[in-house]
Order: structure tokens, then C-alpha cells, then sequence
């Protein structure tokens, strides 16, 4: 049977950086008991708050997609190789940007200090898509989520799920994420319903595809 849960923000798992310089909120990670400073992890879903310039930790062996949740952005500076002239790019609201783990990065706030949300995969092993869905007030967002691994972050507003054959309605808060466990592909027909309440919100999808399961 398929199961629905709701990890709300308040038990994310609070760690220091990688490099030490900030803190990051730990949603999800694979393998169980993998570590962020062993970087032994398949793949990591995580948010975190960047006030200041700073670099980034390297990832040598994963791949990471990076959305902003809250503030103006960032402008990330790349260098794809030693000696070459860095490449910049601003990473503006809701706008995911992929780039290699392993390569020099930094980045400098555009205007003040933002919130991430970062997705972590180890190369070549796990495939994702990020995606933003927006949803007017007392409209239905249907989810169908058909990877190895699948999240829906409440990136803002708060919404009703109502998952397939089931009649208990379930609350997702901002800074909630849904965590769907597939043993059965789900019909289109009967997709899960994100209901957007108390106003318009914003989620953002998470499809992770691998081998291996939860």
C-alpha cells in the first residue's frame, strides 16, 4: 500500500555546513544513517538560510539543484576549471538551477539574505526534476508522483492532501514537505490533491530516480 507523510519543518534536523561557515535544515537523506560530512548519501533534501557572501562546500561526488524560496536570490560564481575565468549566473525566486558539486562555487546575495532549498544527488546514480507549482486559493493542485523518491515542499501558504482512496484529510504547513512511498503506481485518475487554503501558495515538486527503495 502506498503511504503519505507529512514531516513537519519543526523535526528538519538542524546541522552546521559542510564548511562549517552556516547552518543547514536536514528534511530528508538516503541511505539511513548516511551523514552531510561524510558525504555518504545518495541523495539529501535540505533548506537552509544564507546571510552573507560565502563559498560553497565541495561536493565531489554529487550534483545539486538549487531553489530559492524567500528573498531576492543570488548571484553563484563558478570556476569549471583551474585557471579559467569564473562564470557567474544570479539564481532568482522559484527558478531551480542545477550545477555540479564538485566544481569552486560561491555566492554573493543580489539583495539580503534568502532561504534555500537544495537538493543533493550522487552522480550518474539519481535523476531528478524540481519543478514550482503555483495554486490559487481553494483550487486542487493533482499530484501523481511517479519517481523512486517523491516530496512536495509548501514553500508558501498552506494546503489540504487528500491522498488517493483515502478520506483523512491531512494539513501541510509552509515549510512542511509530503513524502510519498510508492509500492503501486498511483492512476491519473486518482491522483493526490493539494488543496491551496487561507490564500494562493507555492510548492515545490521533488522527483528523485534511482535504483534502490525506501
Amino acid at each position: 500500500m502506498n503511504s503519505f507523510e507529512i514531516v513537519p519543518k519543526q523535526k528538519y534536523k538542524r546541522l552546521t555546513w559542510k564548511n562549517g561557515l552556516g547552518f543547514t535544515d536536514e528534511i530528508a537523506i538516503y541511505p539511513e544513517g548516511a551523514e552531510l560530512k561524510r558525504a555518504d548519501f545518495l541523495w539529501r533534501l535540505s533548506s537552509a538560510k544564507i546571510d552573507q557572501a560565502s563559498p560553497f562546500s565541495a561536493f565531489p561526488n554529487h550534483d545539486r539543484v538549487l531553489l530559492v524560496l524567500k528573498g531576492q536570490g543570488v548571484r553563484l560564481s563558478h570556476c569549471f576549471e583551474e585557471g579559467q575565468e569564473e562564470e557567474q549566473v544570479d539564481v532568482l525566486p522559484f527558478e531551480p538551477y542545477e550545477f555540479p558539486g564538485d566544481i569552486s562555487s560561491r555566492c554573493d546575495l543580489i539583495s539580503g539574505p534568502i532561504t534555500d532549498l537544495s537538493v543533493f544527488v550522487r552522480k550518474a546514480e539519481v535523476e531528478t526534476l524540481v519543478e514550482t507549482v503555483e495554486v490559487e486559493e481553494g483550487d486542487s493542485f493533482p499530484w501523481i508522483p511517479a519517481g523512486t523518491w517523491n516530496f512536495v515542499f509548501a514553500a508558501q501558504g498552506s494546503f489540504e492532501v487528500v491522498p488517493p482512496l483515502q478520506k483523512r484529510v491531512q494539513l501541510l504547513n509552509e515549510g512542511d514537505t509530503l513524502r510519498a512511498q510508492l509500492n503501486e503506481p498511483i492512476s491519473e485518475e486518482d491522483p493526490v490533491q493539494i488543496r491551496s487554503i487561507l490564500g494562493a501558495g507555492k510548492l515545490v515538486v521533488i522527483s528523485l530516480q534511482g535504483d534502490g527503495g525506501i
